[in-house]
């Protein structure tokens, strides 16, 4: 029976999205079939989505100060962010 140490560390390690897959396998995903050109923008707007590369904004609060910045979306209909 997993304790809850074990369950809390489980929790901890994250899911690797699909921008994460697409970084490690896609080269060879796309080196070893024929897919067409629209798959391939596909792909690279997912990997860049909410990145720098996109470009992003500041955002301040007003009562406490705390400042956060944010990260543009790829706009891509099929990225799952």
């Amino acid at each position: 029976m997993a304790t809850m140490r074990n369950l809390l560390r489980m929790k901890k390690q994250q899911q690797p999205e699909l921008a994460d897959v697409f970084c490690k396998y896609g080269k060879q995903y796309i080196e070893s079939r024929n897919i067409p050109l629209e798959h391939h923008k596909i792909m690279h707007d997912i990997v860049v989505c909410r990145t720098a590369f996109l470009g992003g904004h500041t955002e301040v609060c007003l009562s406490c100060g705390k400042i956060q910045n944010s990260y543009n979306s790829c706009r891509n209909r099929h990225c799952p962010k």
